[in-house]
């Protein structure tokens, strides 16, 4: 799910290898890129004032943080998270951590998280509810807005992980797809998860956590007395000012014109390898909604490996028993001619 970085972002990175967001102090420059990045994201996702966040690791520290405040901030004993099914695995790690029980709620039919489902368990204990803005298996995007009115009827926050769709879904209704609510446009959205270093073009690592409101974060907060700043509510301390540094450089370079037109290039042939599939008789488990493709035939394990073995880099899921390609911004027409032409053979 990441693609080559862009040149603007290689150079950015290089330029900030010492930047240390842990002590902004001694690196107001590194801090204010951050600031700059993390306000491109918020526009994007419709965040309201006072929308805040960090660039971190990836999204399981994004993950990580919004699980976090989401307990801390509940007060509850036994607490409890409701994932869907397709929730990606950094949940178990986190939930794990941080001695949450995960609540896991079965999908429908096109892999997307019963919200009747999900109402029938959130309980006193349940201190947030999260959807997937692209599932990392599938690409399909849960009922966000279905699941935000639980979410306020309930008084819990709702998590949204777009680590991948973040950067994909915005664009979809400009270029004429159909593609649901999904960002803090919605009430019961409190936190998002969005990875530049997935289809933002930005150098690895860099995810990023978005908070609707900066109280939010108090419940986090952490004493520092010896550095420049009082407090922190990153989960890491030191944390590297280059991946900031990237993912700004390609927001301001890129702009929203230039991710649409990649979004574009990627949904074509997104579209072009799905038809491909079926012309060949694969059964494809769902019309992709991003630029991701899942399909199987009678083995598609033997077939995933069968195909690594010949250069192609596919992932087999377990789960659904399914091949699994995704479509990223360095893949050209041709790619898709001879990936189809492999399958033929």
């Amino acid at each position: 799910m990441c693609t080559s970085p862009l040149s603007i972002a290689k150079l950015a990175h290089n330029m900030f290898l010492e930047g240390n967001l842990g002590d902004p102090g001694l690196f107001p420059g590194s801090a204010r890129l951050e600031r700059e990045a993390i306000v491109s994201l918020a526009e994007l996702l419709h965040g309201p004032t006072g929308t805040t966040g960090f660039i971190v690791s990836g999204g399981t520290e994004a993950n990580l943080m919004a699980m976090y405040a989401a307990r801390n901030a509940a007060h509850v004993d036994s607490p409890e998270v409701v994932v869907p099914e397709s929730a990606h695995f950094s949940f178990d790690k986190v939930c794990d951590m941080l001695n949450l029980k995960i609540v896991t709620v079965p999908l429908d039919a096109d892999f997307r998280v019963n919200p009747g489902a999900v109402r029938q368990v959130v309980t006193k204990r349940t201190v947030a509810i999260v959807g997937n803005a692209g599932s990392a298996e599938l690409g399909a995007v849960d009922p966000i807005e279905a699941l935000s009115k639980i979410a306020v009827e309930h008084g819990v926050p709702l998590h949204v992980d777009a680590a991948f769709g973040g950067l994909v879904l915005p664009f979809l209704k400009e270029l004429g797809y159909s593609a649901p609510e999904f960002d803090f446009g919605l009430a019961g959205v409190q936190s998002v998860t969005v990875d530049p270093h997935k289809m933002g073009f930005s150098t690895i690592p860099a995810g990023g956590i978005l908070f609707r409101k900066s109280q939010g974060l108090q419940c986090i907060k952490t004493q520092t007395p010896y550095l420049t700043e009082e407090t922190q509510c990153t989960f890491v301390g030191t944390r590297p000012a280059a991946s900031a540094a990237a993912s700004w450089a390609v927001f301001e370079s890129l702009g929203r014109e230039g991710f649409r037109k990649t979004v574009k290039r990627c949904m074509e042939l997104t579209t072009l390898l799905y038809e491909g599939l079926e012309e060949e008789g694969f059964e494809v488990l769902l019309r992709p909604q991003m630029n991701i493709v899942a399909f199987r035939n009678a083995n598609p394990r033997l077939l995933a490996d069968k195909l690594n073995k010949s250069g192609w880099r596919v992932s087999f899921v377990p789960r659904l028993n399914c091949v699994r390609v995704v479509v990223m911004p360095h893949l050209k027409r041709q790619h898709i001619s001879d990936f189809l032409e492999t399958l033929r053979t």
